[in-house]
């Protein structure tokens, strides 16, 4: 089974972990250091793109 993301969001103290939007509607953050995206509520630590539409699937 695949899992569908929306990248919509960076880090802003860390622009390469990645602000994922699952089609479960859950967030999640994903990292060069990461294996697996995890599950993470947004705070104001996540710039949030609202115009984001480029998805990658996992």
């Amino acid at each position: 089974m695949t899992n569908v993301f929306a990248v919509v969001g960076e880090h802003r103290e860390e622009p390469s972990r990645l602000l994922l939007l699952g089609d479960d509607g859950h967030y999640y953050a994903y990292g060069s250091t990461e294996n697996q995206p995890t599950e993470v509520e947004p705070t104001d630590e996540w710039e949030i793109d609202q115009d984001a539409t480029f998805s990658i699937g996992y």
